[in-house]
């Protein structure tokens, strides 16, 4: 893998990672405001089960956040050195 790709992936995973979780605090400010009550999962102005939706994107930044990670710790075998 090139130097430029691998930047390029490691930069789109951490953003990832602050994207997913902006929708999940945005999912639980929608779960306060669009529900009768804190229990109830479906909102009643969408029709959408925001609890799902919250764990969903959760995993997703933990996804984002392990390959993050991964990219890090294994830098030198995913870098190809090239000799020129």
């Amino acid at each position: 893998m090139k130097k430029q790709t691998y930047i390029i992936i490691l930069a789109s995973a951490f953003i990832s990672v602050l994207v997913f979780e902006f929708f999940a605090y945005n999912s639980m400010v929608s779960l306060k405001y669009e529900t009768k009550n804190i229990t109830d999962c479906t909102s009643l102005v969408s029709g959408i089960d925001l609890c799902r939706m919250i764990k969903v994107f959760h995993l997703l930044a933990v996804l984002c956040g392990l390959i993050f990670i991964g990219f890090i710790i294994f830098k030198n075998r995913l870098i190809k050195k090239i000799n020129v």
